[in-house]
């Protein structure tokens, strides 16, 4: 029989409560930012930011199904992807550098297309494009999720008037961009050597062709979303002093990094 101290449980019990609390207060009410990037609107940011909270819940189905199942590589996956998508909550909690809510919107969806849409559902199987177009779009994601920051850190840190300015921000997130891209290939092609006995794991075929056109892809995703980027800010800056929500952003970042060292 385990014998539990009622004064040390109640107090771990109101500790947690209080942690748990000071997260909800976060997620519902950030106090740094309640902007988003194409609205200053607080009700649609409100809207906004519950249903990504109820959007980051969808990763969950996939993952109790594949524990009751006991397929281990499929467990290892969800856990990576749900790893990536309350990542986005975390990193905002802890740097304080707030994160524009239809991009956390387009990262929770773009992984839910991967992990429970394309393999759940099996879309991976059913549709040989269909990995294809998600390379696209991964790269479109990730200058998205990318670009913001290194702008808000670059604002803060070098002249913006500079004629090398919007160019040093565009080579840092290709490679950045790029160099992501290479490591998602390494982890499939790791997945494969681990798992390719596994019953029921679908391989990811990685070999030269596939892996080319899923780089190519992805560096064409990764141009068309710098393009869309520049286009939206554009078109924002008539309205909106975009630069001043991205410093914003970067001072964040770097208050957080230097408080840190």
């Amino acid at each position: 029989m385990i014998n539990i101290n009622p004064p040390i449980f109640s107090k771990t019990l109101k500790k947690a409560q209080a942690e748990f609390n000071k997260i909800h207060n976060f997620l519902i009410r950030d106090p740094i930012v309640k902007e988003t990037l194409f609205t200053t609107d607080s009700i649609w940011y409100s809207v906004l930011r519950y249903t990504n909270v109820v959007l980051s819940f969808i990763i969950l189905i996939p993952l109790v199904d594949s524990i009751i199942k006991l397929n281990i590589p499929r467990i290892l996956t969800y856990l990576f992807c749900g790893f990536g998508i309350y990542l986005s909550w975390v990193f905002e909690w802890v740097t304080k550098s707030p994160i524009l809510e239809e991009i956390r919107t387009f990262t929770i969806i773009q992984i839910n297309l991967h992990a429970f849409v394309g393999g759940w559902l099996g879309f991976y199987d059913k549709f040989e494009i269909y990995d294809f177009i998600l390379h696209v779009t991964g790269g479109m994601w990730l200058v998205f999720l990318i670009f913001p920051l290194i702008i808000g850190i670059e604002l803060i840190s070098t002249d913006s008037k500079s004629p090398f300015f919007y160019l040093k921000i565009v080579v840092i997130t290709i490679a950045i961009v790029t160099t992501l891209g290479v490591f998602w290939e390494i982890i499939e092609f790791t997945s494969d050597l681990m798992f390719h006995n596994y019953p029921g794991y679908r391989l990811a075929q990685v070999n030269n062709f596939d892996t080319m056109t899923d780089i190519v892809a992805n560096l064409i995703g990764a141009i068309a979303g710098m393009e869309v980027f520049w286009l939206t800010l554009k078109k924002l800056n008539k309205s909106r002093d975009m630069d001043l929500l991205f410093e914003r952003m970067g001072k964040a970042l770097k208050d957080y990094i230097n408080h840190k060292n």
